[in-house]
């Protein structure tokens, strides 16, 4: 039993093993980890919880397609918008309708005729179900019946309005004729346009695919100042 007495081969025969075998359950460690990382997420996704952790995470991918959008702008010198699909059903997309964003950055810089184009910055991305964007003129967009505040500071989105006719983006498949954006515009000084701008997201039913907003309670979001300051809003007070 005195390991002295034991082959040389035998010892560095096990010796291999023990090493391989402390490797594989630290690897085995890292993709358990992994694996739990990834379902707590696809959990979440598939729950669209449209209440309070929807709201925080909508409010935190805007607040990153915002850094995105002003990042942009600085590093490529030229004209960069944050773009929110508000083609109103049912000619435009449900699924999209104040739901899809997206980043996007001047061909030349200085553009603002019709015939300049914008180059998507990476893919689209989608608010969770029961989450939009709320547009500032929510007669037009919304669906009837929705009791929603009237009275300013509102929380509502101060965008621009991107028409068809101004939207001209390189990608593939080429955007619809009739599809009308939403935007707010980082120059590469930093500053915003509109200069007090507001992004607000709220949860709301549907109707006819368009949403309900009924809970002005339930709202969080973005404001800006003329500069690009950004500060984060929790409640509808904020705006």
């Amino acid at each position: 039993g005195d390991r002295r007495d034991r082959p040389h081969s035998e010892l560095e025969m096990n010796r291999p093993r023990f090493r391989l075998r402390r490797a594989f359950t630290l690897i085995e460690l890292m993709v358990v980890i992994g694996l739990i990382v990834l379902l707590v997420g696809g959990l979440s996704l598939a729950l669209n919880d449209p209440g309070t952790s929807s709201l925080a995470a909508s409010q935190n991918t805007l607040s990153s397609l915002v850094s995105t959008t002003r990042a942009q702008a600085a590093v490529q010198q030229k004209e960069a918008r944050l773009l929110v699909y508000a083609t109103r059903p049912p000619i435009g997309d449900g699924e999209r309708f104040l739901r899809y964003a997206r980043v996007v950055v001047a061909e030349t810089a200085g553009a603002t005729a019709a015939s300049d184009f914008w180059v998507p910055v990476g893919p689209p991305v989608f608010l969770p179900r029961g989450v939009y964007i709320v547009p500032f003129n929510t007669g037009g967009l919304v669906a009837t019946g929705v009791v929603w505040p009237t009275t300013l500071p509102a929380p509502v989105s101060t965008f621009r309005t991107m028409t068809p006719a101004r939207y001209r983006i390189r990608s593939d498949p080429p955007t619809a004729a009739a599809d009308t954006y939403l935007w707010l515009q980082f120059s590469p000084d930093g500053t915003v346009d509109p200069p007090a701008a507001k992004i607000a997201v709220a949860t709301a039913g549907t109707a006819n695919s368009l949403p309900q907003f009924n809970n002005a309670a339930a709202v969080r979001g973005l404001t800006f100042r003329a500069s690009g300051a950004v500060t984060r809003v929790n409640d509808a007070a904020g705006f």
